[in-house]
């Protein structure tokens, strides 16, 4: 009788270790936030690459969203689609299970000015277009064949990117995850872009 009973009390102290492990894997999974919830806490961030106190590491952001979307990239390490924004983490190069930052893509309109072999040139416009604004470069092979081929002076282009720019002069968007086309600009900023294109050609492009 006795032996039946600690033997009952073994079993029941098996199951509550075993409980107790399962509570704590819980707990230790439920660190990760839902894609959707982090999107919500960050996107309005001052500061999208402000260092972040993590509670958990790459394997642990894997295991709970899945694969990234995307790769490695400059700046970025891998990306998850989120509705029309992406979430970028940067994994540290020193110790690839830890993630150094965890932040969401940023977005920047464009206006198309001109192509010049692989590469698309674009103005970054303030209020307005100016013949001086900001001039960035993108890679034609980023584009889809039909919006390629769709770009006249003017297009107006919405980009989701991590926010950093490698250093070329003009300088050059490290790697947009999403380009599409929002619009045109009015025939008032024509000129303007002309302009702008005949300046770039003249001192970025060795053209005449």
């Amino acid at each position: 009788m006795k032996t039946r009973e600690n033997f009952t009390r073994v079993v029941a102290m098996l199951l509550i270790l075993a409980l107790a492990g399962s509570i704590g894997a819980c707990k230790k999974k439920s660190k990760v936030p839902s894609k959707e919830a982090f999107l919500k806490e960050h996107q309005n961030d001052a500061d999208p690459h402000a260092m972040l106190d993590l509670e958990y590491g790459k394997s642990d952001l894997i295991k709970a969203w899945g694969e990234p979307d995307f790769g490695a990239g400059y700046g970025a390490s891998a990306a998850w689609t989120c509705g029309d924004k992406f979430i970028l983490a940067a994994y540290n190069p020193d110790d690839p299970e830890k993630i150094d930052q965890l932040f969401v893509s940023c977005t920047q309109e464009l206006v198309y000015l001109f192509s010049n072999t692989s590469v698309i040139y674009v103005s970054v416009p303030d209020d307005r277009i100016e013949p001086y604004s900001r001039c960035l470069m993108l890679v034609d092979e980023w584009f889809d064949p039909e919006t390629l081929a769709a770009l006249t002076p003017g297009t107006i282009l919405q980009i989701e990117f991590d926010g950093w720019f490698m250093e070329s002069f003009p300088e050059q968007i490290s790697r947009p995850y999403s380009i599409k086309v929002v619009g045109q600009a009015p025939e008032a900023d024509l000129a303007a872009i002309e302009e702008q294109t005949d300046y770039i050609r003249d001192n970025f492009t060795g053209e005449q």
